[in-house]
């Protein structure tokens, strides 16, 4: 009987959060942290400030809000894109494809969150930490099993998932320059392909040949 109206009450609030975030990367990316106000934050978002209380305590959980929803995404995204494959490479092309989708569909708030999170309590960044590495473990847990399998060779995958997630970021990061030469599926398969070719064992190497081998003609 109240499935109804509180699935349409939980629909208008991740709206309002969406306007919330959408706002505030915004305002956050053109003014800083520290110049934003609430009131220019509820006049961007179009709602009231009151409104916006409803949501947050205070201006740092208005940037906890922008973290989240691309922590979030990474949290839903990255895991769902690799299911069903049974090949470890294979999964994790996929869940890095969809790590830079993220990357893309959020850029403006990518670049945010290395220019502001230093402005976060220790709690909260502790909070992000954990969330980002929640999902980087589900590539270096990839990276593993690749090993086990005699797909590429022995090294550091604890190193080599964040190594990944970097090469995601830059898209935001430098975006300026990719992002007139290639589209982000192709520069995913690019630096996938970079990574893995230099410790692919050759013996494998011709099978997975579409996975390992760097595009040579971009836009």
């Amino acid at each position: 009987m109240t499935a109804g109206p509180e699935a349409i009450r939980a629909a208008r609030g991740e709206w309002r959060r969406s306007q919330i975030v959408d706002a505030a990367t915004t305002l956050l990316s053109s003014q800083g942290y520290h110049q934003m106000s609430v009131n220019e934050l509820a006049q961007e978002a179009g709602i009231s400030v009151g409104t916006v209380y409803q949501y947050v305590k205070n201006k740092e959980d208005i940037l906890l809000l922008v973290m989240r929803d691309i922590l979030e995404a990474y949290r839903h995204d990255v895991p769902r894109a690799m299911e069903g494959f049974d090949d470890p490479l294979d999964r994790l092309s996929s869940g890095f494809g969809a790590y830079c989708r993220v990357v893309d569909s959020r850029r403006a708030g990518t670049v945010l969150a290395y220019r502001e999170s230093s402005t976060l309590a220790k709690d909260a960044l502790g909070e992000m930490k954990s969330l980002e590495e929640e999902t980087t473990g589900l590539l270096a847990t990839c990276l593993r099993e690749c090993v086990e399998a005699g797909i590429l060779h022995e090294h550091d995958s604890d190193t080599l998932a964040w190594d990944l997630t970097i090469l995601a970021h830059m898209w935001a990061l430098k975006h300026w320059h990719f992002g007139s030469r290639m589209s982000i599926d192709e520069y995913a398969r690019l630096q996938f392909a970079v990574v893995v070719s230099a410790i692919i064992h050759p013996e494998v190497s011709t099978r997975y040949e579409y996975l390992a081998r760097p595009l040579h003609r971009l836009r």
